[in-house]
């Protein structure tokens, strides 16, 4: 039904609907195909209408979701940052003097301290026999220190570490060091993730090309590139991903909240995005210009590119002069070109005539 008004598309489906099977044989065969192909093309809009609209209603109920658990943050902060203040005042205890972290260095420069004297000052391209002799021909148990010196030091560190473990790992504890920044934030952004993580492949399928194309109804496409950017990394498992396309061009996120782009942009400036926090702000700017209209579903109806229902000028031209007498906006007979100019001055016409009577007292009619 391309190039086929949507209307006359609508008045075809409405007839199809009403007629039967009799009627339709008495039509000629363009208009019977027409009246066969409306109701059809009619239940595809709507269609790609119900997919859209579950896609933006899906995003609003985990915003609205990622909202509630801030507010649940609120009244649970005081635990979490009590739980956070124990755990890094143990980790403080093993790193610190007489913890296991620095007991194992000691022990281990202890272990390696006669070999470190005996090659102290010697170039790191000397030859073995000079390794050799300062060694007084001891090589073997030298290396044999130095390796347990090493799994002593290791041993230390891996203390510490084992101790995170103990608190649920480092990923709970980054998990919480965020909850803590979101409340102190109002950045529920950094929670919605928590939220759509669980449908993600739902949400990607929603957003999948072969289901809706997606069309930018205006200039800038910045969430369509966006989302083309996620899409290539859909894949992906790591926390980061590149934050440059395949051309090397850096993925344009201005269109974003200063908290979106707080969030998503790595802090240690690699040039990467956080994973989940990039994919939770593109589903979330694109069911927003979705609403909007900014962004159009090809061959919706509620979701269609508003752009492209407008009337040609030469249509409207045709019409325009007994529409403008209609609305009050034009006198029988006028022949004058009504363009942005005209209407603008008409108002401006207006506006002095209607204050002209308010200060003569006669008050606006």
């Amino acid at each position: 039904m391309e190039g086929v008004a949507a209307g006359r598309v609508t008045d075809f489906a409405g007839e199809a609907d009403a007629a039967d099977a009799s009627e339709l044989r008495d039509f000629v065969p363009v208009k019977r195909i027409a009246l066969v192909a409306a109701p059809t093309h009619k239940a595809r809009m709507r269609v790609r209408d119900d997919l859209a609209t579950m896609f933006c209603k899906r995003v609003a109920t985990k915003i609205k979701k990622a909202k509630a658990e801030l507010e649940e943050i609120r009244l649970a902060e005081r635990e979490i940052v009590e739980s956070l203040i124990g755990n890094y005042r143990t980790v403080l205890k093993h790193i610190d003097e007489g913890g296991p972290a620095q007991e194992a260095l000691t022990k281990a420069a202890a272990m390696t301290a006669e070999v470190r004297q005996a090659l102290e000052g010697m170039d790191e391209e000397a030859p073995v026999d000079e390794v050799a002799t300062r060694l007084e021909g001891k090589v073997s148990p030298a290396v044999l220190a130095l390796v347990k010196a090493q799994v002593v030091q290791a041993g230390g560190f891996g203390a510490v570490t084992r101790a995170v473990d103990g608190f649920g790992g480092f990923a709970k504890q980054y998990e919480q060091i965020e909850k803590v920044s979101a409340h102190h934030g109002n950045f529920w952004e950094v929670l919605l993730y928590g939220q759509i993580g669980r449908d993600r492949a739902v949400m990607f399928d929603l957003a999948d090309n072969a289901k809706l194309k997606f069309t930018a109804t205006s200039e800038d496409s910045r969430v369509l590139d966006a989302l083309a950017h996620a899409r290539r990394h859909q894949a992906a498992r790591g926390e980061h991903i590149t934050a440059f396309t395949e051309e090397g061009k850096e993925v344009d996120i201005s269109f974003a909240t200063q908290n979106w782009r707080k969030a998503v942009v790595d802090k240690t400036g690699t040039g990467q995005f956080v994973r989940r926090h990039f994919e939770a702000m593109v589903f979330t700017a694109l069911a927003e210009e979705l609403r909007t209209g900014d962004v159009a579903v090809v061959g919706s109806e509620e979701y269609a590119d508003w752009s492209e229902q407008l009337l040609d000028w030469e249509v409207v031209q045709e019409t325009l002069g007994s529409y403008l007498v209609e609305v009050g906006l034009a006198e029988p007979g006028e022949s004058a070109e009504f363009d942005a100019t005209f209407f603008r001055r008409q108002l401006e016409d207006k506006l002095r005539g209607a204050a002209a009577a308010a200060d003569a007292g006669a008050g606006l009619r």
